[in-house]
């Protein structure tokens, strides 16, 4: 499922992935930024695009929807900041370095 959540930031869900979710994830994920990052034209004019992806996984262990979102938002910002075009795992470093940012 993919929703639109403002501007240009989407939410993508995959949904039983089950068994070696993180690979399956990564895959699909660099085949968007790959997809993504082909060139398309516009009347003359070559166009680039580019996207930051953050990954939070979710497990039936515990965490709510929100802060699934608020992980996965982390790991996009890290991603941004390590040059873009790229994707992040969550992970609970990052949301301790941010904690401790005041972000």
């Amino acid at each position: 499922m993919v929703f639109r959540i403002g501007g240009d930031e989407f939410v993508i869900m995959l949904l039983d992935l089950q068994a070696q979710a993180a690979d399956k994830t990564k895959i699909i994920a660099e085949k968007i930024l790959a997809a993504l990052n082909q060139p398309y034209q516009f009347g003359v004019y070559e166009f680039h695009c580019s996207a930051s992806i953050g990954i939070s996984l979710f497990s039936n262990a515990g965490g709510s929807q929100q802060e699934q979102s608020k992980q996965a938002d982390i790991a996009l910002y890290q991603a941004k900041n390590t040059g873009r075009n790229t994707l992040r795992f969550f992970d609970q470093t990052m949301q301790e370095r941010a904690m401790l940012k005041g972000e």
